[in-house]
């Protein structure tokens, strides 16, 4: 999940609720005062703070991915387990790297800008500028299309921004509509960088892969290399997205079945031919086939028109011509009706113009000439007539050599396409499979459910089914790699109070921080208690037992909640197992937060429930490691 990294025209008081604290209004990281969250996510919270030392307002992104460490004592971060200490201190390391390199591009354009970074509280910060205004994304959402001239505004200064950017050896890694924020007048600044993220989601396996379908080039979902090409795939799919309306389709897809709608084909009016043939090429599916850099890029864009059907490119311009505008360069055909080639065509299209655009950067200089008779030609038709046959005769062969020369890229291209596709395959079947068991979960669960109000009668039947769905249930758990949230309302507690049930929830959650007590005086006070009046609770899963159970913290309504339960703020709830520590019902467990020990030690005090069965020597020896 990426996290929001300035304001953008939302509510900056709403905050999500997560499975840690984040720092509080007043607190301090170096010379910067916290004053609200502006967001969060798996990996980490952006804050909204002030530099003290120069008087303004900034925004800091902490390093905190929710997989790996927690918050201790409201500012220290901590990893979770020794396990997941070098997962988190390599992750750590990675996001000072990208903190050091956006720093030193403070005056790249259309960039957002990085102040300062440093670690602190165990953990890493990143400081950039506070901006405002709305994303692309909403804007399209909004307004729908965009005119040439806003594409116009927007796309040069990325251009701009992203060279700089690869010219330091960094990438983004997630360009999308919802990453461009665009101010009043339609301008553009490139935010949240998703490299490090990425990175981490290469190596913990508590990490998910990040990139956005549609917008993510086809070497994001595989182990092929990535550079500036992949960068180039996500802006041609964002001003593809702008242009046309729409996303275009995931690159995943087109590798099985390529239903991409060049914009070249598409009756777009105002638009200059260079700027719709360059996201065309943007958007090849290998990557190989795409412009391999900005520099490559931009003179496919610049083109001001479409060069007519008997044009070409001359290599090597006359000493004599002036130096060529690069905004006007032409070296495309016409763009085909639609219907008269399909994507190889294009390929074949893009490698010739790769080729020649290579030896164009190299140092070559180039000129626009309209095709004429061959200077021989021109000299025997001076001579006599008899030369325009041989002339008719050398553009024949020519034509022929040029169509077998096509021909042998068409076939390379399709050589390369089915290799490509031989090797996806094989992943896509892994794929299906593992989308297959999921559908079979969630409708297994759905059954589930509709089998609770059958007659007893069936219920036998149905715990079989049920054992035989916890033990896949189980496996599917053991390989997630996202925290687990489940909410309802109370519904029983289990074998012991540390096991409730949630309505419509086949299985039980077990509650963080307390022990196993099975007392059955006990545990029919708690679901009085709990029973007096309906209860909704929000449980999010925060550790596991060495057995691989999921351990939950649960958050529940209080007595006086006003209905409907399901929307009372987690600010307003109350966390479960705690009540039931000071109401003396369960033990606090020996490696729970303080909060459950102060709590124990005055129902110990008051010798409340269940204090008044445990003896102090039982208690002292319970946690005696």
């Amino acid at each position: 999940m990426s996290e929001p990294t300035h304001i953008t025209g939302q509510p900056t008081d709403v905050v999500p609720e997560v499975d840690y604290e984040a720092l509080q209004p007043g607190q301090t990281i170096g010379r910067y005062e916290i004053v609200s969250v502006l967001g969060q996510g798996g990996f980490g919270i952006t804050y909204r703070a002030r530099d003290v030392q120069l008087g303004r307002e900034v925004a800091i992104k902490e390093y905190l991915p929710s997989a790996l460490a927690i918050r201790q004592d409201g500012t220290t971060v901590l990893p979770r387990s020794t396990k997941m200490a070098d997962d988190f201190g390599w992750g750590r390391d990675r996001f000072v790297t990208e903190g050091r390199t956006l720093a030193s591009l403070h005056r790249a354009t259309a960039i957002v800008h990085v102040f300062d970074y440093l670690e602190a509280n165990g953990t890493a910060y990143i400081v950039m500028e506070l901006l405002s205004g709305e994303t692309l994304e909403d804007r399209i959402a909004k307004n729908g299309k965009l005119s040439a001239e806003a594409v116009d505004r927007i796309l040069w200064p990325l251009l701009d921004g992203l060279e700089q950017v690869h010219n330091a050896g960094f990438l983004h890694r997630d360009i999308k509509p919802a990453n461009i924020l665009l101010d009043a007048p339609g301008n553009p600044t490139l935010i949240d960088f998703g490299a490090s993220r990425a990175a981490m989601a290469g190596r913990s396996t508590a990490l998910t892969a990040i990139f956005t379908p549609g917008y993510a080039a086809a070497e994001q979902m595989t182990s092929a290399k990535q550079g500036p090409w992949t960068d180039i795939y996500g802006l041609s799919a964002t001003l593809y997205h702008a242009i046309a309306g729409k996303r275009p389709p995931g690159a995943f897809d087109r590798m099985l079945s390529d239903t991409y709608e060049p914009l070249s084909q598409m009756k777009l009016t105002g638009f200059p031919p260079g700027v719709l043939a360059g996201v065309d090429a943007g958007l090849a599916v290998v990557a190989s086939d795409r412009p391999q850099s900005i520099a490559g890029w931009r003179p496919i864009l610049a083109m001001a028109e479409a060069p007519a059907a008997d044009s070409t490119v001359a290599i090597g311009a006359p000493p004599s011509l002036p130096p060529p505008q690069v905004r006007h360069v032409s070296t495309l055909p016409t763009p085909e009706a639609p219907g008269t080639s399909g994507r190889t065509s294009r390929t074949g299209l893009w490698l010739a113009l790769a080729a020649v655009l290579l030896v164009l950067l190299g140092g070559g200089g180039y000129y626009y000439a309209m095709r004429g008779p061959d200077p021989e030609t021109v000299k025997a038709r001076q001579a006599a007539e008899e030369a325009e046959a041989r002339r008719l005769k050398a553009e024949e062969e020519s034509a022929k050599l040029r169509a077998e020369n096509e021909q042998r890229q068409k076939d390379e291209a399709e050589r390369q396409k089915a290799a490509e596709i031989a090797a996806a395959r094989e992943r896509q079947q892994a794929a299906e499979a593992a989308a297959k068991k999921q559908f079979e979960e969630e409708t297994r669960r759905k059954l589930e459910a509709e089998m609770a109000a059958q007659k007893k009668a069936e219920e036998e039947a149905k715990r079989k089914a049920d054992e035989e769905a916890e033990a896949r249930r189980k496996a599917v758990e053991d390989a997630r790699k996202a925290v687990e949230f489940v909410s309802g309302a109370f519904d029983h507690f289990g074998k012991t109070l540390m096991v409730i049930g949630i309505k419509g929830r086949p299985d039980e959650v077990r509650l963080q921080g307390v022990d196993v007590v099975n007392d059955p005086d006990l545990h029919a006070v708690a679901a009085q208690a709990l029973a007096a009046q309906p209860r909704d609770l929000h449980c999010r899963q925060t550790d596991r037992l060495t057995d691989g159970t999921p351990l939950y913290r649960c958050l529940i309504t209080q007595l006086n909640a006003k209905q409907p339960l399901n929307d009372i703020p987690d600010t307003d709830r109350v966390d479960l197992a705690l009540q039931l520590v000071k109401n003396g019902l369960v033990l606090a467990s020996c490696d729970a937060p303080r909060s459950y020990a102060d709590a124990e030690d005055d129902a110990r005090g008051r010798k409340q429930a269940l204090w008044g069965r445990v003896t102090v020597q039982e208690y002292k020896r319970r946690c005696t490691r």
